[in-house]
């Protein structure tokens, strides 16, 4: 195996984009206008964010297919190989449907390397897929939310679920010449749902039989618990709904948390499980191949969150990660942190209106970003990728390489065409970006500028996103501009 250059350059990318446009010429123009030197290759995948073609409804970019897939659906998009997956009721089930007489890895991985290219399986969990709900046995390795009923999303601590995504990283590394893995799950917890906007109670969990032995083994009162989060439910509805306690949502919600302080030790069983499972990703991967590098991304909640960035410990996270790819997206963060601060307006600062808590937010985040209201109009500055890149990089304290992920078009706001696909049931009704009218757009000029922010804040790399089938080649341009000014 290769060794990871000195500056990576990832470009994140789907199957569609090389049957699309074809393999060899794709990696050209990778190189050429964006400096690639390397794959995010996305598979398994069961996401737009990752998967398919640009997202109905929204503009479709100057190269690639001309016309929207509607209906995908995603999957494992390698051949897998059977050996793999013997330890898990699961089985083999996951093949995406698209392409099928396609191996992602077997016609690129191979083409890549003779270019000097290097390859990441790019691994979205997409737990909140509807599309996993409806494999042979799935429902067995489902959460259960606080009345004991199965939820929507699978629970990290089933034995059948994590093998079967352990099952992916043998079948990968073994079977393929892989230079690494990047594990994606975009899930923030229980407790944190809760208090950033209306949920459905099917997303808060998990008390399956796994959770709870777990629970009890470190003193937990699994009962208290369950009475808390249901608490915790009600309040959250009745927030969502309009209505206000005598005594303030927030005060109200910390009431709660006072009396059943089992709801925040699950909040941190539950990151730990999460954890845990990227503990035994990348000890399978490395007891395979050692010097396969393995990685997370961390989704662009830890910009908005002050809560879900106290979960995601980046010294932590460090001791079992050879890079971690951060999101920090600064055309999209505009519009998405605008959303966010309106939804928890909704739930734990119910009392409040987005203008009192966007100042707070900035302060606790330590972020510097303009009027709230020119958010959608504006996005973030470049500064903001240089700020989070360079807390980052002190988190990791040098045992992990930081590798931001930079906004090369990703979709802002509703989709201008509606009503071209159902609408994808991922797992949450807290919506990302909920604006309308003239939003922000990336340029040549902002794309160059938050890749050099991002070495300017320590980078070691940085990964172009959200996926290449989405993305503008002059923008990606503006990538390529940064690297060379750079050399």
């Amino acid at each position: 195996m290769s060794t990871v250059p000195d500056r990576l350059v990832a470009m994140q990318i789907g199957a569609v984009s090389f049957v699309d446009e074809g393999v060899d010429q794709t990696l050209d123009i990778l190189a050429d206008r964006g400096a690639v030197n390397a794959l995010f290759l996305a598979t398994p995948t069961w996401t737009r964010g990752t998967g398919g073609r640009q997202i109905p409804g929204h503009p479709i970019p100057d190269h690639g297919g001309s016309e929207y897939d509607l209906g995908w659906v995603g999957g494992n998009y390698a051949t897998p190989h059977p050996q793999y997956y013997g330890n898990t009721a699961l089985g083999l089930v996951g093949r995406a449907p698209e392409h099928p007489e396609l191996d992602l890895l077997a016609e690129v991985v191979p083409k890549a390397r003779e270019r000097g290219i290097q390859s990441f399986a790019w691994m979205e969990e997409s737990g909140g897929a509807r599309e996993l709900r409806t494999y042979p046995n799935f429902a067995k390795v489902l959460e259960v939310d606080a009345w004991g009923r199965p939820g929507r999303r699978p629970c990290f601590n089933n034995p059948d679920y994590r093998n079967w995504h352990l099952g992916f990283v043998e079948d990968y590394v073994q079977s393929y010449e892989l230079d690494g893995l990047a594990w994606c799950s975009e899930r923030p917890g229980p407790l944190n749902m809760l208090m950033q906007g209306t949920v459905d109670v099917s997303e808060i969990g998990c008390f399956c039989p796994h959770c709870r032995q777990i629970a009890r083994e470190r003193g937990i009162d699994v009962d208290r618990a369950m009475r808390g989060y249901r608490e915790l439910v009600e309040w959250n509805q009745r927030v969502g709904a309009g209505e206000r306690p005598v005594d303030g949502a927030f005060v109200t919600f910390w009431r709660i948390l006072l009396n059943h302080p089992e709801v925040l030790a699950w909040q941190t069983l539950w990151t730990e499980s999460q954890r845990q499972l990227y503990r035994d990703i990348y000890g399978v991967a490395k007891a395979i191949s050692p010097e396969v590098q393995v990685g997370w991304h961390v989704y662009h909640n830890i910009s908005f969150s002050p809560f879900y960035r106290a979960d995601q410990d980046y010294t932590e996270m460090a001791k079992f990660s050879d890079f971690i790819k951060v999101v920090i997206y600064n055309n999209c963060a505009g519009p998405r942190f605008f959303t966010w601060v309106k939804s928890i307006c909704g739930a734990l600062f119910g009392d409040a209106e987005p203008d009192d808590v966007y100042p707070l937010m900035m302060k606790l985040l330590q972020l510097d970003e303009g009027a709230y209201e020119k958010l959608p109009q504006n996005g973030f500055s470049s500064d903001y990728v240089r700020r989070e890149t360079a807390r980052a990089v002190a988190g990791v304290g040098g045992q992990s390489k930081i590798y931001p992920g930079i906004d090369i078009d990703i979709p802002v706001g509703v989709a201008k065409q509606r009503g071209l696909e159902k609408p994808r049931d991922v797992g949450t009704k807290i919506n990302w970006d909920d604006n309308e009218g003239e939003l922000t757009q990336c340029t040549r000029e902002s794309v160059r500028d938050a890749t050099l922010a991002a070495f300017e804040g320590g980078a070691e790399g940085v990964v172009l996103s959200r996926k290449y089938s989405e993305m503008l080649l002059e923008n990606v341009s503006g990538a390529g501009d940064a690297i060379r000014s750079l050399k």
